[in-house]
């Protein structure tokens, strides 16, 4: 016998005395299983508790309450009905509503991301360009830069002659 012919035979023994075969196989199952006997007796105990108990009389209008708990129960079903199609719009928008919210997010965060890294560039080549000008000679050396790059440029052999004939002179 297993555990669950066991719990049957519980059940039946609270509805009704057991037969003979049914008596004979608990019977088995208690030998087996000693730490069930408690509980068997416990069971049993309680069972012949509730048959001494007197029968409550059911009051005249028990039908039209019962009735009318499934009435209202029926209503509640049907306004619970009415409400979900209502809803059904939103919830089949709200994953899509907040898959975009999460793109937008991420796209804001990665833009301030790229922001912030130009702005760190732009502050090291401030610096770089200051400790550069630090360093350069002063203005007044760059007037005469005009003169002196012209000096640079070659001088055709026409130029030369005038040149020459002038220091002759």
């Amino acid at each position: 016998m297993t555990e669950s012919d066991y719990l049957n035979l519980r059940e039946l023994a609270s509805r009704r005395p057991l037969t003979r075969e049914e008596r004979a196989g608990l019977d088995s199952y208690l030998l087996i299983h000693p730490e069930a006997q408690q509980d068997w007796e416990e069971e049993m105990a309680l069972n012949q508790a509730l048959l001494t108990l007197p029968n409550c009389p059911i009051s005249s209008n028990f039908t039209a309450r019962v009735l009318q708990a499934v009435e209202l129960d029926e209503l509640q079903k049907d306004r619970l009905r009415e409400r979900t199609p209502r809803l059904g719009w939103l919830r089949r928008l709200l994953p899509r509503v907040a898959v975009a919210a999460l793109v937008l997010g991420l796209g804001g965060l990665g833009y301030q991301r790229v922001r912030l890294h130009e702005l760190e560039q732009r502050a090291e080549t401030v610096q770089m360009v200051t400790k550069v000008a630090s360093t350069l000679p002063d203005v007044q050396m760059w007037q005469d830069f005009d003169a002196i790059a012209r000096l640079a440029q070659p001088v055709s052999p026409a130029q030369d002659e005038i040149l020459w004939a002038a220091l002759k002179d």
